[in-house]
Parts: structure tokens; sequence; C-alpha cells
């Protein structure tokens, strides 16, 4: 999931990774894998069709709430701590199709003003979206998938708020077309999250058992550590292999700026997985800090912005395909997101060049201690002190 968040001007800045996925009309393509994935522009075309009604009434603007791509929007604004109800939604759509004022918290959350103004470069995608995209994202995501005539999935396009795509860890996910300047930046989001959707029906990874088992004090400070942890290797894990199988390089081909943006940033990413590294041990520390940092801040700082951990984590995909063959993604989706971490530390090309970082020692041993149980007194440090850095 990667979020794209308002500067102090205003300005939206997004990461260097976009996650979303795109629909039309409940769209099929002819093999069996596309079969099963669904397609859905309705929410999207209902609050363009809103906002062109000056006189459009609550109660109007309160059943375009309810469609199912948007109820996502609204429960992504949750997530993200802003307007997260049903009639917050329709009281900004209803002012934004009115014509008011910005200012208004929900009208400047949901950013329908903004969707107004661009609803021809809007309608313009959705229709070349609708024409279907399935062949692509389907020949992108079948070698990665183990039983890919087994999954299903559904994408669902959106047109507002403050999320650029978003999933929720199961086989549903969203694409907010708003902050897509392209077709191509498009094309490159829906592969990347119709693999989230992927992953969700292959593999649901219960990273809050470590502290439910621990009842004493001191069993609960490590059981949350050691759930924070398995937390952030999971999203590892899921985020680097849909970087990895929706490729950055798909932007080399994009026209509008932002899509041209991110592949820059993209390329300075790999160039600097070290600094990638850096951040995922200084991460882990801070979880296992006297006062620990909330993961939601960790994740916050690793996954939003420049998205640095996206980074290391795709690389180290990208290192296990070299050594392994495409298949492995699919093994890697269905186990912990720590298998997934001492997997590449164990490959032949580990540590021996900058392509191929080794982590640090903080994040080899929560990986260690997870696998072997993370009970209290596991060490804290590893035993590969003194190694100079990759």
């Amino acid at each position: 999931m990667v979020k794209f968040k308002l500067t102090g001007s205003g300005r939206l800045e997004l990461p260097c990774i976009l996650i979303g996925f795109f629909g039309g009309m409940l769209l099929f393509a002819p093999t069996a894998l596309s079969q099963q994935i669904k397609i859905d522009t309705t929410s999207a075309r209902a609050v363009l069709k809103a906002l062109q009604n000056p006189n459009l009434t609550n109660d109007q603007a309160m059943t375009v709430a309810k469609l199912e791509g948007n109820q996502g929007m609204i429960r992504e604004m949750h997530d993200l701590g802003e307007a997260d109800t049903e009639e917050q939604f329709a009281y900004a759509l209803v002012a934004a199709a009115h014509g008011s004022p910005d200012g208004d918290p929900a009208e400047a959350s949901y950013l329908f003003s903004a969707v107004k103004t661009s609803t021809p470069a809007i309608s313009a995608l959705l229709d070349q979206i609708e024409a279907g995209f399935e062949t692509d994202v389907r020949d992108h995501i079948r070698p990665y998938v183990a039983k890919p005539d087994s999954v299903s999935v559904r994408g669902f396009v959106v047109a507002g708020g403050d999320g650029g795509g978003y999933a929720f860890g199961g086989q549903d996910f969203y694409l907010n077309i708003a902050l897509n300047d392209d077709i191509v930046m498009a094309k490159q989001v829906m592969i990347h999250e119709a693999f989230h959707g992927a992953q969700g029906a292959v593999y649901h990874e219960d990273t809050e058992h470590w502290a439910k088992e621990r009842t004493l004090p001191a069993d609960q400070v490590r059981g949350t550590f050691c759930s924070n942890t398995a937390e952030l290797f999971m999203d590892m894990r899921n985020e680097g292999t849909a970087k990895f199988v929706g490729s950055d390089d798909i932007l080399k081909d994009a026209k509008g700026p932002t899509g041209q943006r991110l592949y820059s940033e993209s390329v300075y990413g790999k160039e600097h997985l070290s600094d990638s590294a850096n951040l995922l041990e200084v991460s882990i520390a801070s979880l296992q800090a006297p006062t620990p940092v909330p993961y939601r801040v960790v994740y916050s700082v690793d996954f939003w912005g420049k998205g640095v951990v996206y980074s290391i984590s795709s690389a180290m995909v990208s290192a296990i395909v070299e050594q392994d063959g495409p298949a492995a993604v699919g093994e890697v989706i269905q186990q912990p997101g720590y298998e997934f971490v001492l997997r590449y530390t164990r490959l032949k090309s580990y540590g021996k060049d900058r392509m191929h970082p080794r982590l640090r020692e903080n994040t080899v041993n929560a990986a260690q201690s997870l696998h072997d149980g993370c009970h209290i007194g596991s060490p804290q440090t590893s035993t590969t002190s003194g190694q100079k850095p990759s």
C-alpha cells in the first residue's frame, strides 16, 4: 500500500511507487487468470457525473458514497486519519458539485474540486482503461503465481481522496485515477496492485499472534516487538514482490511529469540500495527501543513519500529470481515475510556487490528470531558485528 500526502503548500507529493488498480465495468479476457480479474469503474464514473450536477442533493451523494469502490475510498481515508464517514464523503461531493469554496476539512480531504476541474482528462483515461488492460495484467502476473488459474481478484477505480492506490490485504484493490497523469503510469500501477490482489488470494499472514500469545508483562513487550517486526517484513515481502512484478521500468515510456519523476526516483533508489538497507535497520531498532516507535509511524517513513524501503525490498526479490527463477516469487508470497528476508541472506550473491547489499545486524537478527519463535532472551544483536556494510 502506498499513500500520497499533501505537502504544506497543498501540492500532492507522490511516492516512488504507486499502487492501484483500474476497472472497466466488469470486463473479462479470454484466458483463465484474466477471466477471474474483475474490473469496475462504476465508482469513478459516478463521482464524475455527480460533480457535473450543480443541483446535486445530499441523498444523491449518499448513493454515490455507498458504491463499493467508494466504500474502499472511505476506508482508506479512515486509515489516513482523515474524513472517513459516508456523510463526510457526501458533504464533500455536494460542496464541490455546487462550486462551494474550498476549505472545509472534508472537501479538502477528498479533493473533489480538483477532480471536477480535471474531469475531461480523467474521463479520457477511464475510456482507455475500459478498452481493456486485462492481457497485460495477466501476462505480468501469471509467471509469479503458483496456481494462476485459481486466483480471483477485483479492482475498483475511484476518483478522489488522498490515497493514490491501496489494498487491505484481501483480493480487492483500488486506484485513485485522479492521481495518474497518463495511461503508461496507469498500466504500471494496475499491474502492481493486481499483484497485491493475487497475494491476498493465496496467503494471509497473522502477524498479531506474536503479541496475543504472550501474557506476562515482559512477554507483552517482546510480543509487541515480534508482531511489529513480523508486519514490517510482511510489508517488505508484499511491496517488494508487487514492485518487482509491476516493474518501474514500464515508466520509462511515461509521458506525464509524475510518471517520469517516479521513474527517475526508482533509478536513484536502485543506485542507493545501501541507504535503503540502513533505513530498514533504523526501523528495526526503533521498534525495539525502550519506548518503541509505533509501527504506523515506521511504515509511513519506510513506504510513504519517496518509499525508500521499497528499493531494498524489490532488489531482494530480484536477487532471489536471479538465482531461483520466476517461480520463486510464487513461493515467497506464500511464506511469512521473515522467511523472505532470510532467503535473501542465503543467496550466493548476497553481499557480493552493491546490487546485492548485506542487510544490517538488527534486521537479520530480528528475522532469525521470528524464525526461531521470537522468545524472550533472543539476542538483540547478531554475530556479524564488525562486518563492513555493502
